[in-house]
């Protein structure tokens, strides 16, 4: 074993300070003294801690209309590290066995491990810059923080970096169970690429939080591909991952304001057997693209909020799903499950394309659409839905083109700001099919190419106006014409169990 440690002046004082201390559809542009006891501050006390625990639900949980912000917040200060104040080290990875780090400081590592692993275990921060690193370990994980007050991971730029690990963990605690495995606060970042093959369990895993400000990610993992316990914070980076389970994960369901996913920017291309990206949580998307080619589940968790972004989901049951589904691996489900208010899903803008067997849109709450363009190719079974809601769908803004079987066709609510039309066909239409909604002045509205057969259409856009006639036409043929009454304008017949009221049969 090789202990990689400093004797610097510097470094010498700081420990003994630390000793005491895709989108194939075309629509318009247009489119949150002393120990003496002081009884009058106890109410000041109560209220204090009132607020602090109403804050907490409200950033988890959000406002009841689904059009603000979450609050979600960066819990690690990796500014706050000024890292020019440490010596730098020089680490050449050579043949088998365990490189310690106990000191805090920053490391720039090069060279081969055929049989090893990088341990950090450090009181202080400690930053490691990976330059053309290979490690394979045939009993761990290749690179472990044991502990540390925060590990920065840089992929030096213009480098190439790969991990691996055993297909069994031997001598390792059991909740040890990534290739790239920290038990603290771990931000990645850099201008190099990272290729991780995890045969055991997970790809990168952090047991408190976890962000990701850049890079390259090449994650091919058994169970989870990232894994952040108490939360993921991704910036900005390239990933592209294949996993077993989870593409990304926050699975911490036991506190309050834990357990969340934060997107920013980036690219993610991901291909999983279970969900794309799951949140016990909340789950915020603010920009970047998000191709989820394969999954159970797309998107999943207790409340999915996206602002803006470019994001394509293809599932084999929810493409969004705010608890519930089939799986019985919903978020919360035994803290939560008794009221629909802790659920929804509100999209605020950007692109969203999904294309789900199961429903496409599917919340225990609410379903808000307040902006952006939304485009869904649901499910050909009536089982389900395009769109499904506990206690109602709301067009608030936007434009709508949600496509599917119509046995558990839902009508938006009329609490909705915009207008729709929901149109029941008379018949099946097949794959390839041209769905298009014109205005009377002949300009097109809405237009859409079917990648599956469907026999009912949610349809709204910012630029319907009541009193208004639009005209829908399927592959080129005027199918019918509608003059916008009411909120929801209902075009054929079909049945419903209505939002909020399950158990009622509702009759178009």
């Amino acid at each position: 074993m090789k202990e990689i440690k400093k004797d610097s002046a510097k470094n010498r004082g700081e420990k003994a300070k630390r000793a005491h201390s895709e989108v194939a559809t075309v629509l318009p542009e247009k489119t949150s003294e002393k120990r003496k006891k002081e009884p009058k501050r106890r109410p000041v006390l109560v209220i204090t801690i009132i607020l602090v625990v109403v804050v907490a639900v409200a950033i988890i949980f959000g406002g009841a209309n689904g059009t603000g912000r979450s609050t979600l917040s960066n819990n690690i200060n990796d500014t706050g590290v000024n890292w020019d104040r440490y010596d730098t080290t020089a680490i050449t990875l050579s043949g088998t066995g365990k490189t310690l780090i106990t000191q805090a400081g920053v490391y720039t590592v090069t060279g081969t491990l055929s049989d090893g692993y990088i341990e950090i275990n450090s009181l202080g921060a400690v930053k490691l810059i990976l330059d053309g690193v290979i490690i394979t370990n045939n009993s761990g994980p290749a690179i472990y923080v044991a502990g540390a007050e925060m590990v920065t991971i840089e992929l030096a730029g213009g480098s190439n970096n790969t991990l691996t690990d055993a297909t069994i963990y031997r001598g390792w605690d059991e909740d040890v169970c990534g290739v790239l495995f920290s038990h603290d606060d771990l931000v990645l970042q850099g201008d190099g690429e990272l290729t991780i093959e995890a045969n055991y369990e997970d790809g990168i895993v952090g047991k408190d939080d976890l962000k990701i400000n850049s890079g390259i990610y090449n994650i091919d993992a058994k169970d989870e591909g990232i894994r952040g316990r108490d939360s993921i914070y991704i910036v900005d980076g390239t990933f592209e991952i294949t996993s077993g389970g989870d593409a990304l994960k926050s699975n911490n369901s036991d506190e309050v304001g834990k357990g969340w996913v934060k997107i920013d920017g980036g690219s993610i291309t991901a291909s999983a057997d279970d969900d794309g990206v799951h949140a016990e949580s909340s789950l915020e998307i603010n920009g970047g693209t998000i191709q989820i080619n394969k999954s159970y589940e797309g998107i999943e968790a207790a409340k999915v909020t996206i602002n803006d972004g470019e994001i394509s989901i293809t599932a084999s049951d929810d493409g969004i799903n705010a608890a519930g589904g089939n799986d019985g691996s919903s978020p919360n489900m035994g803290r939560y499950q008794q009221s629909s208010n802790n659920y929804s899903i509100s999209i605020n803008g950007g692109r969203l394309y999904v294309n789900s067997a199961g429903d496409g849109i599917d919340s225990n709450g609410a379903v808000y659409v307040n902006g952006g363009t939304v485009i869904v190719d649901g499910p050909t079974n009536s089982g389900n839905g395009a769109l499904d809601s506990e206690t109602g769908v709301i067009f608030n803004g936007g434009s709508v083109v949600a496509i599917g079987a119509s046995g558990m066709a839902v009508a938006p609510d009329k609490s909705s700001a915009k207008y729709s039309i929901s149109v029941f066909f008379a018949s099946t239409y097949s794959a390839g099919t041209v769905l298009e909604v014109y205005d009377d002045h002949g300009n097109v509205i809405l237009k859409h190419t079917s990648l599956k057969s469907f026999q009912h259409a949610s349809l709204s856009s910012d630029a319907f106006e009541e009193g208004e006639t639009y005209y829908v036409y399927v592959d080129d043929v005027r199918y019918t014409t509608v003059t916008l009454s009411e909120k929801t304008t209902q075009v054929g017949q079909g049945n419903r169990m209505m939002p909020g009221g399950r158990g009622q049969e509702w009759r178009f």
